[in-house]
């Protein structure tokens, strides 16, 4: 692919020259480099896609800019051509590095500073108008009822998974946390529903030397439902990403998101638990991941023997 870079550059810039490519290899599903150019002299990105992602990709672009539009640090997003194969986007390279970059050499201090920054942002992302083209290509959810409706479909999934594959012991605790979101769900049907990023992890978020979140990226995935769905996800991500099993360092991005109730705690770690699961679901039979399903297993009895806070 690096040898398309310039007819994908001069689709933008047609004067333009290509003096630096370096290809990213965290946080993009996609084949994607950072390009400098002169004549303009900038920073860009050259991502391409397959043609089975060609729809996700295009909706993924117009969603950035128009969070960009609202004032929100995203890339801006110049063009997209489509072939035979699939094609490219051309956009804005964003300041900062990649969060994930620097989290295992962060001091504490600048670990709260990155969940602290992260969570005021997302907060802003769920605070926007939700734009009709804010929608997942496979799962789309369009009010509060079909979210449930959803939600009841993926337990009824990752119990019988469960059950078929772990131990009793979690396979029962499993049964008792679902069981307790679908009644929190009955109880408190009028949640907030907005518009999720649904991929917020610290691969998709550049920071500047102080922590401080300077820009986010990869729409792609981008669906409306429960803001704590979100952020229970974003959990899952820290979690298993970045081995962070330090429940104070956790307490920053719920602080950073502001005023929330000890329910929207309690919805944020049993939507932690349940997307854990569907991903465990989705890799347990696949070898080469051994050691994300361990990992699973781990996370999963550390909750069970009550590690994780989700109490302010």
């Amino acid at each position: 692919m690096q040898e398309k870079i310039p007819t994908a550059i001069h689709t933008v810039f047609p004067d333009a020259v290509v003096v630096a490519v370096l290809k990213f290899t965290k946080g993009l599903a996609n084949l994607a480099f950072r390009v400098e150019i002169l004549n303009p002299e900038k920073v860009l990105v050259a991502k391409f896609f397959s043609k089975k992602n060609e729809e996700k990709v295009e909706k993924g672009s117009q969603i950035s800019n128009y969070v960009r539009q609202n004032s929100l640090p995203a890339p801006e997003v110049y063009n997209i051509t489509k072939d035979d194969e699939g094609g490219w986007v051309v956009m804005e390279c964003l300041p900062g590095t990649v969060a994930s970059e620097i989290w295992e050499a962060a001091s504490v201090s600048e670990k709260h500073t990155i969940l602290t920054s992260s969570a005021i942002l997302l907060k802003q992302i769920h605070d926007l108008e939700i734009p009709s083209f804010w929608k997942h290509k496979k799962h789309e959810v369009a009010s509060q009822i079909e979210w449930i409706d959803w939600t009841k479909i993926r337990i009824q999934k990752y119990v019988s998974f469960a059950e078929q594959n772990l131990e009793k012991d979690l396979s029962d605790y499993l049964k008792v946390k679902f069981a307790r979101l679908q009644d929190l769900y009955t109880s408190h049907p009028n949640f907030r529903f907005v518009s999720l990023h649904w991929d917020y992890h610290l691969s998709n978020i550049n920071v500047d030397e102080q922590g401080e979140v300077v820009g986010v990226f990869d729409f792609d995935n981008a669906m409306k439902g429960h803001d704590m769905a979100d952020i229970g996800q974003t959990v899952y991500w820290i979690i298993n990403q970045q081995k962070t099993f330090d429940a104070e360092i956790l307490k920053s991005l719920f602080k950073g998101y502001g005023n929330l109730t000890l329910v929207d705690l309690e919805f944020i770690e049993l939507h932690f638990l349940l997307f854990l699961v569907g991903v465990m679901r989705s890799t347990w039979s696949k070898l080469d991941l051994k050691w994300l399903n361990e990992l699973h297993v781990e996370v999963l009895k550390r909750s069970l023997k009550g590690e994780y806070s989700f109490v302010l």
